[in-house]
């Protein structure tokens, strides 16, 4: 946290609503204990969230900035959005988390098939229950293949079955990042690249080109380094620097980072500026 006495934001959250395991409620309790300013619920490719959200902000006292972390796919490799202030009802919006929704169910039954090959001690109705009200993803996988002893824990299960190249991963329809930009914009949102670790600038260059408004600067896999980086490269092509925890609440360094990996309230401020102009 640069300055504890100034207003702060969590940007960058989940909940049960995705792969989270807290509640909206213990989210915003939490987020009270923490006193901060504002909190983004960014739930993956769904808007189910909100509602409550605007309910616990109410009794909170804590500002609720819309947010959602869309999933991109191009060139072989993940990308995330963040999209902030943006409008749950846009029909377009609506019909593609509708649709995303069942493709990533369907995924995760393929990837229990391949998984099924190695080990029969995983079920997908298991992975369903596992996943609960939340978008289903791989992480509901591999806690399946923990509770069923076919890993030790979450990321032996990524590590020898789940990522990229190895025996069960499956990959994502090609939804590229330009896409999910002008799919935020036409919904009235903030596009801000998430996480963007060690993407190169000539990367971040061609994303800005495609309409990029920002970009995720406070991250907890960001190094002092590596966040005033970004933070040049925000200022540089005139977009919104934002941070978070990426809460998920499942794992040790959750709770480290949450309330200190955040960004100044005055982000909030400029992502609604950002929305009234769009």
């Amino acid at each position: 946290m640069e300055n504890t006495t100034d207003p702060v934001a969590d940007l960058h959250t989940h909940t049960i609503h995705s792969d989270g395991v807290k509640t909206v409620a213990e989210l915003f309790a939490l987020a009270k204990e923490k006193c901060l300013a504002a909190l983004s619920i960014t739930d993956h490719d769904t808007t189910n969230s909100f509602a409550e959200a605007e309910e616990c902000a109410a009794a909170t006292g804590i500002e609720f900035v819309p947010g959602l972390e869309l999933s991109c796919f191009e060139n072989g490799r993940d990308y995330h959005l963040l999209g902030y202030c943006i409008d749950p009802d846009n029909s377009t919006l609506k019909h593609y988390l509708d649709n995303y929704r069942i493709e990533r169910e369907r995924r995760a039954e393929r990837i229990v098939a391949k998984l099924r090959r190695y080990d029969s001690r995983i079920e997908f109705n298991e992975v369903l229950v596992k996943a609960g009200i939340g978008t289903v993803g791989r992480p509901h996988v591999a806690a399946v293949m923990v509770k069923n002893g076919i890993s030790s824990d979450n990321k032996e299960a990524f590590k020898k079955y789940l990522n990229p190249g190895k025996p069960a991963f499956e990959p994502k329809p090609n939804f590229t990042v330009e896409q999910g930009i002008k799919l935020i914009n036409n919904a009235g949102g903030i596009a801000v690249l998430a996480h963007p670790g060690s993407t190169s600038q000539t990367i971040l260059s061609g994303f800005v080109e495609r309409g990029l408004d920002g970009i995720e600067v406070t991250h907890p896999i960001h190094p002092p380094d590596m966040q005033q980086y970004y933070r040049n490269i925000a200022s540089h092509y005139w977009l919104i620097g934002t941070g978070g925890s990426d809460f998920h609440g499942n794992r040790d360094y959750d709770f480290i980072n949450f309330g200190v990996s955040v960004a100044p309230y005055s982000v909030v401020q400029s992502l609604r500026r950002a929305r009234q102009k769009r």
